[in-house]
């Protein structure tokens, strides 16, 4: 019976494994006379060869083949043929098969099941013995053929590299099939020159990637909060063995660079991985690295780790000979293949040790003059701090704001000297991290301090955290004894569709904008761009919204994006979005989506995985726009953002009813509808103007038990493609101009008729068409006519002078 770590090795592995079994077929089906074959198997750490070697002896063995099986298990000076014997000395001693005598001899130095006893063997006894151990894998591959799996094979002892040399260029008669796993590593470099040799065994390599996101997902299994979820899986970058690792507790929600720099919580439990067998300076070593953080260079790690360096120095190469450790791309040292290993060893390291090897390590840092985000990592738990440590976690605060700010919220805590000074910072850090209401009071006690707003900066944050708590009022009078922050105004007018501040969302942009370039911040133009684009498309000036944001992007592409002004993303591919152009907003989110895993800025995760769900409705995929909506809905209710919850449920919504779930949909909306009670009226009506447009009405929202997550995890399973026609949400379900657009073709229009009567292009008219079937559900203009006409007879008033019928919506508030 297969185990779950059995199970688990098939994950995203089929293809693989598929080529393995077309290796023992062609083995098999060369007959006892016929050339053996190699097959090697390589990837980093953890990445799952052992398990896809496992799979393949199991069904190899269920086939009748003899199996082998060895693992380079042992540090320190490795025996003769370790590797080798290993895999063959119980075969040799099970089997039943004879060897003669004099082959028998040969050997018994080097087997234990034939009396030997691991002998040096000197250079004049090597090649008898190398040609001795292929007679005995000739002997056992006779029959229904052997399976000789080499695991760990770049810690393969001089011999046994030695044996493989000789049997690429001389290869064993009969069905013998070797399989070899190792990491990609230096020391797997010989593997790799024996592959290219060209002998007469044919040879072939697999390559083992990380699994793809939706693959690495299913092993984490069903239950799990979608941001935990995620945070996983960025972690595990793909790796199954990491994957389990971290999923054996809840994840620490920080960014990644936290993972590199920051000073985890000491767990005190074992170190949750398999590292091999690290001798024990190897482990010091690794210690060492770990607890200083980020890039090493070989002398602070000697220096924390106690060890000589010429110790170090070999350690290292040990560590990098099992693809641990690997050298930084800038070349001043070596980094940690995976943030999260980092973390890992030092949850499971010895508290003693660590706690003596801390204050070495900040000994260390400041020798070297390492940078202030990284002293200010170790100064968060030290016991005590003079004026220059104060001085210095103010410093790594500062720099690490954006990058990191849960751990510039943890230094500012700890330096506390000026509560005026700080506070604002705070706030800044807070909002960012999604804790709105505890930001909320560092802004408060800001203001005690200095009686006003404060900064520029600290003003827009401040009103950022009060949107998302769906506070618009209060960012009103907030942003109304503020100066400059003419972009935050935008914002706020584009939230509740109204002019705010005496002005609209478009001219609070545009003064943005001036002001933006008077001070040549390149940044706050993009940022500015992106909101008077999603302003114009808010209004439905499209070729305006089109300019404005093709110059937005143009400042956002090929660069980092501005950390500090990530939400002007959000703003820049709602446009994109509502303009079509669903390519370009899904390769900008995509960026966004891991600049705010990378920096921890879960304020805007919520809001970028909304834009994916969007973008992946445009490409239809049901079945991924479900999953982003699902986690927009996590991120809104884990970050307490009602706002944000409402919208995602609302749009969870009509996937589902995309999809043909009516309960899914009806599940989603009264969610929505318990989410928006606390936001007022206002959100009241939007919901019901949702579930109008919907065309279905769901059961009142206490009929459910609550809008519990795990139901609508359910929910975001297999989505069928395309709606209905018997649940069609009908023409409510489309924006002004589109039902223009349908109305102009109900009356026989053509599309270069409707641009003359709209002032747009043709090409412009295409996309409303393209737009009005996906909302639809159909296919051709007469169609379109149809339901227009069908439309028009449901509500024209039985009786003469009624009002005519209207068609439209919030272009905002759909797809």
């Amino acid at each position: 019976m297969r185990t779950e770590a059995d199970r688990d090795a098939l994950v995203g592995r089929r293809g693989e494994l598929q080529l393995l079994e077309q290796a023992l077929r062609l083995t098999r089906a060369t007959g006892p006379d016929g050339r053996a074959r190699i097959v090697s198997v390589s990837g980093e750490p953890w990445i799952g060869k052992t398990r896809l070697l496992a799979e393949l002896a199991a069904l190899a063995g269920a086939e009748g083949w003899r199996v082998a099986v060895g693992r380079a298990g042992r540090s320190g000076p490795a025996t003769p043929f370790e590797l080798v014997v290993d895999a063959l000395d119980d075969q040799l001693a099970d089997s039943g098969v004879e060897l003669p005598s004099t082959l028998a001899v040969r050997l018994s130095r080097v087997f234990p099941a034939l009396g030997g006893g691991g002998t040096e063997v000197g250079a004049p006894d090597e090649y008898w013995l190398i040609r001795a151990v292929r007679s005995v894998l000739e002997l056992l591959a006779d029959g229904p053929g052997l399976l000789l799996v080499l695991d760990d094979a770049h810690r393969a002892d001089p011999l046994t590299l030695d044996l493989l040399d000789h049997l690429v260029r001389h290869p064993p008669r009969g069905r013998l099939l070797t399989v070899l796993a190792h990491r990609d590593s230096p020391a797997a470099n010989r593997l790799a020159a024996l592959r290219s040799t060209g002998g007469g065994q044919p040879w072939q390599h697999l390559e083992l990637g990380p699994l793809a996101a939706h693959e690495a997902a299913a092993l984490l299994g069903p239950g799990l909060d979608p941001v935990d979820r995620q945070v996983l899986l960025r972690d595990a970058a793909g790796v199954p063995g990491l994957l389990r690792a971290c999923a054996g507790s809840a994840p620490e929600l920080v960014g990644a660079l936290e993972l590199a720099t920051a000073q985890p919580t000491p767990g005190g439990g074992p170190v949750a991985l398999d590292f091999g067998p690290l001798s024990g300076t190897a482990w010091r070593t690794a210690w060492a690295a770990a607890t200083l953080g980020g890039t090493v260079a070989p002398q602070p790690v000697a220096e924390v780790a106690g060890l000589p360096l010429a110790q170090v120095l070999l350690a290292i190469d040990e560590l990098q000979a099992e693809a641990l450790l690997r050298p930084a791309p800038e070349g001043s040292g070596f980094r940690f293949r995976h943030p999260v290993v980092r973390t890992l060893l030092l949850r499971g390291g010895r508290a003693g040790w660590q706690y003596g090897a801390a204050g070495r390590a900040l000994s260390a840092l400041r020798r070297t003059g390492a940078p202030a985000e990284l002293l200010a990592a170790h100064l968060e738990r030290a016991s005590s701090l003079g004026p220059t440590d104060r001085q210095l976690l103010l410093a790594g605060a500062t720099a690490d704001l954006y990058r990191a700010p849960a751990a510039a919220a943890r230094r500012l805590r700890r330096w506390a000297d000026e509560p005026a000074d700080w506070a604002g910072r705070l706030g800044q850090a807070l909002t960012l991290t999604g804790r709105a209401e505890e930001a909320l009071a560092a802004y408060a006690l800001a203001r005690v301090g200095n009686g006003a707003g404060g900064r520029q900066a600290v003003a827009e944050a401040e009103s950022s955290a009060l949107r998302g708590l769906g506070r618009w009022a209060a960012a009103r009078e907030l942003l109304a004894t503020a100066k400059d922050v003419e972009l935050a105004w935008a914002a706020l007018a584009l939230e509740v569709g109204d002019p705010v501040g005496g002005r609209t969302a478009v001219q609070w942009a545009e003064h943005g904008y001036v002001r933006a370039v008077r001070l040549g911040d390149t940044a706050a133009q993009a940022h500015a761009l992106a909101l008077l684009a999603a302003a114009h498309a808010a209004e439905e000036r499209f070729a305006e919204a089109a300019e404005v944001a093709g110059a937005a992007a143009e400042r956002l592409a090929g660069q980092e994006l501005p950390l500090h002004r990530l939400e002007s993303v959000r703003w820049l591919t709602d446009a994109e979005l509502y303009l079509g152009r669903r390519h370009r907003a899904e390769a900008l989110l995509g960026r966004a989506f891991e600049a705010v895993l990378d920096s921890g800025q879960w304020q805007l995760l919520g809001r970028t995985a909304l834009g994916l769900s969007r973008a992946r409705w445009d490409a239809g995929d049901l079945a991924g726009a479900a999953d982003r909506a699902v986690l927009a809905v996590a991120a809104g209710r884990r970050f307490n953002s009602p706002p944000l919850a409402v919208d995602a449920l609302l749009w969870h919504s009509r996937i589902r009813l995309a999809g043909r779930d009516v309960p899914g949909a009806h599940r989603a909306a009264a969610a929505a509808g318990r989410e928006a009670a606390g936001l007022g009226r206002l959100w009241q009506r939007r919901v019901e103007e949702t579930l109008r447009v919907l065309g279905a009405v769901p059961a009142p929202a206490e009929a459910f038990p609550g809008p519990e997550l795990v139901a609508l995890r359910a929910d975001a399973g297999p989505v069928k493609p395309g709606p209905d026609p018997t649940e069609q949400p009908g023409l409510a379900g489309l924006s002004r101009r589109e039902a223009q657009v349908a109305l102009l073709v109900s009356e026989g229009c053509t599309n270069q008729q409707i641009a003359g009567r709209m002032g747009v292009s043709a090409k412009t008219v295409e996309t409303y068409l393209s737009r009005i079937f996906r909302k639809l559900g159909i296919v051709s203009r007469a169609q379109v006519a149809h339901l227009v006409g069908l439309d028009d007879r449901q509500r024209r008033p039985s009786g003469p002078g009624g009002p005519a019928p209207r068609i439209g919506g919030n272009p905002w508030s759909g797809p």
